[in-house]
């Protein structure tokens, strides 16, 4: 019967009132993409709230972009610290001149 089902494209899922249903796959990955509510055919309430694969990458690609641009921000901070501590050594030599 599984090998059936798969053939068909459809997936089983289990319930936690112990029914086993199936569903078709895309529709399975629909839930785990959107996280919206669907119904056992015994009626309990169920849905995925795991963040799924796409949303882990793209908060990591968030956390990592939002680290490299405070990383840029600081490069800049100390080059421009670095301007200007040359500048205060060049005074500072011109003077003793």
């Amino acid at each position: 019967m599984a090998e059936y089902l798969t053939e068909i494209g459809m997936e089983t899922l289990s319930c936690g009132c112990g029914i086993t249903f199936a569903a078709p796959k895309k529709w399975v990955e629909e839930r785990k993409r959107d996280r919206k509510t669907f119904y056992c055919p015994n009626g309990c309430h169920r849905y995925y709230p795991k963040e799924n694969e796409e949303e882990r990458l793209k908060r990591l690609l968030a956390q990592e972009q939002r680290c490299c641009i405070s990383a840029r921000n600081e490069a800049n901070t100390l080059e421009r610290s670095v301007r200007a501590y040359k500048g205060q050594i060049t005074k500072l030599k011109k003077a003793k001149e």
